[in-house]
């Protein structure tokens, strides 16, 4: 009777626990853009199109979320040739020598009601710690794959001074010809390990 009694109270308690599932990122359904503004009139839009890391997420507790991503410099895409093989160069990102821009992430808080992901942002060798305010929906079933799967979303604003991207060539009027403030956006499908 003991032994029954300490089995449900042990069931009981490790129900109420919560814990993280793991999720991969599927690239196929993932995006990373990047908008800049171009000579003080545009903003220029452009995504990463390789995208890999996972996502270990509590939906009863998002304290415990994580997150771990590599990002490949060469898979930018803007749909014109010549801004992609200018953020690729040296001038910029610098595929060749810095290939990946990585993310992970050491903690979360909240702030006004709102995750924020804490974390070591890497980009062209630099490394910065970031607040990356975050939301996910799920877990819901992805049917293609008949597994668990989430929805994340984020953004943040970089100053891409900040991590050695110093090309610094302005207009005659003082304009930039490429503004220092990136605004970085992140939508994410991961799929249950």
């Amino acid at each position: 009777m003991k032994i029954r009694l300490l089995l449900i109270l042990a069931t009981a308690f490790f129900a109420g626990q919560s814990i993280a599932q793991k999720y991969i990122i599927d690239p196929g359904h993932s995006s990373v853009q990047i908008q800049v503004e171009r000579f003080g009139v545009v903003d220029v839009v452009g995504r990463f199109k390789d995208v890999s890391g996972s996502i270990n997420y509590d939906a009863g507790d998002n304290s415990k979320t994580t997150a771990d991503a590599v990002i490949k410099v060469d898979s930018y895409d803007a749909n014109n040739t010549g801004g992609e093989d200018a953020v690729k160069s040296k001038a910029f990102l610098d595929a060749a020598t810095y290939p990946e821009i990585s993310f992970k992430s050491k903690s979360v808080s909240s702030n006004g009601g709102a995750n924020v992901l804490i974390g070591d942002l890497t980009i062209h060798g630099v490394t910065k710690e970031v607040q990356l305010p975050f939301t996910i929906k799920g877990p819901l079933l992805d049917l293609p794959t008949r597994k668990q799967s989430i929805a994340a979303n984020a953004s943040l604003m970089i100053n891409r001074q900040d991590y050695g991207i110093a090309f610094d060539r302005s207009l005659p009027n003082g304009i930039k010809i490429v503004s220092d403030d990136v605004k970085i956006t992140l939508v994410i499908l991961a799929i249950a390990e």
